[in-house]
């Protein structure tokens, strides 16, 4: 019991100097820990938009393929219409259907996507498909390679989120039935 009391009168206590290089290791450590936990929430919310992103994308393109994957090349017509007052659209017009002219729509128009006729809704709201530019680098294109019967389509979903405006460009290639050596027979 002796001993304790004596230790507590000897005891001088902590130096500006101890506590000054503690509360430096102390704010060290903490710093660092603050910017892994912050990137790591930061990657957390990229993957989440990405992952909303592709499954949007997943979804355009199983609704197109859909339709476009039993479809004859002389079944469809590629319109690509642009003009200044943004009334963009990208389409590929099946023209007959069963030997009749039953024209519809499946592609891209004024920003919203469209399958015979039919509007896609996105499971996300705040998710959508960029426009085009009427040009060769547009982020959302339909080009046909008219040899080979491949159709491919290019597009651009966005979303939002918080402030950040986050992009993500798709590119698939749909080959269709070739016919043309049936036609000219």
């Amino acid at each position: 019991m002796n001993k304790f009391f004596k230790l507590l009168k000897d005891n001088n206590g902590v130096t500006l100097v101890e506590l000054l290089a503690t509360l430096v290791i102390v704010s060290i450590i903490g710093t660092l820990s603050y910017s892994v936990l912050y990137q790591g929430y930061a990657n957390y919310q990229r993957i989440q938009v990405e992952t909303e992103l592709r499954d949007e994308a997943d979804l355009i393109m199983a609704s197109m393929i859909k339709d476009l994957f039993v479809l004859k090349k002389s079944e469809i017509t590629l319109s690509n219409k642009c003009s200044a007052n943004d009334s963009n659209s990208l389409l590929l017009v099946s023209k007959t259907e069963n030997g009749s002219s039953n024209s519809y729509k499946t592609g891209f128009e004024n920003g919203k996507v469209f399958v015979k006729d039919q509007e896609i809704n996105f499971y996300n709201d705040n998710i959508e498909v960029l426009q085009t530019d009427c040009s060769e680098t547009s982020p959302t294109i339909i080009k046909n390679d008219t040899e080979t019967a491949e159709y491919t389509v290019i597009f651009t979903l966005q979303a939002i989120k918080g402030n950040t405006p986050h992009t993500m460009r798709f590119e698939n290639t749909v080959k269709l039935i070739d016919d043309s050596a049936e036609v000219s027979e």
